[in-house]
């Protein structure tokens, strides 16, 4: 992927981040995404090789392409994104604790799945990284 079209493609995808940024555990929707993960993930790619040799390296560049990187792990396929827990609702069901105990159990299982993918993404961007002397 040439420098052009990946500095494109992390634009798309940082003013999706900016415009939706994460405020939970529960995940984003991936219909958010203007590309796939991997087309995203080597488009970041491209950038920090280019912001890492830089001279002079701008470090705050640098670390948001990293966290754009890694905060792709909270993308999941919409119907796994836990909605936010809407108080009023769970008022008008007939049974609130087990209404809200389920959206806890939902939110702990999707906050388990972003931790289990960001820890995969750390360990691919540190050796990207290692292996680029960056």
């Amino acid at each position: 992927m040439d420098l052009e079209n990946a500095i494109k493609i992390v634009k798309e995808y940082g003013n999706i981040l900016r415009e939706q940024p994460i405020k939970n555990v529960q995940g984003r929707l991936m219909s958010l995404l203007p590309n796939d993960k991997e087309t995203i993930k080597e488009a970041i790619k491209v950038e920090l090789m280019y912001a890492g040799t830089a001279e002079p390296k701008d470090e705050k560049v640098f670390r948001t392409l990293q966290l754009g990187f890694l905060q792709l792990a909270s993308f999941l396929p919409d119907h796994k994104v836990v909605p936010t827990f809407n108080v009023g609702n769970a008022l008008e069901s007939d049974d609130v604790c087990h209404n809200y105990f389920k959206y806890l159990d939902r939110s702990e299982k999707v906050s388990n799945h972003i931790l289990e993918q960001t820890s995969v993404l750390v360990d691919e961007l540190d050796k990207f990284c290692q292996d680029n002397g960056l």
